[in-house]
């Protein structure tokens, strides 16, 4: 158990962006915490309730796509 209350809310947001990362089919990189312009600011945007593209659906239409003749 983590006693600092700030250093394990840290590793509580890593787990949850991680899991986030593999419901939504996003490239988990620890390293990306609390950067805007990656992964993890779509965790942001769907922890406030915007849309975030699922990309094992947009991979499995995509697929497809391209496997129709």
């Amino acid at each position: 158990m983590i006693k600092n209350r700030t250093v394990a809310r840290v590793f509580e947001e890593l787990d949850a962006y991680r899991e986030f990362c593999v419901e939504y089919g996003f490239i988990f990189n620890e390293k990306d915490l609390y950067k805007r312009n990656t992964a993890y600011g779509q965790y942001e945007r769907a922890k406030r309730g915007d849309r975030v593209v699922n990309n094992w659906v947009e991979d499995a239409a995509a697929f497809i796509r391209n496997t129709k003749h």
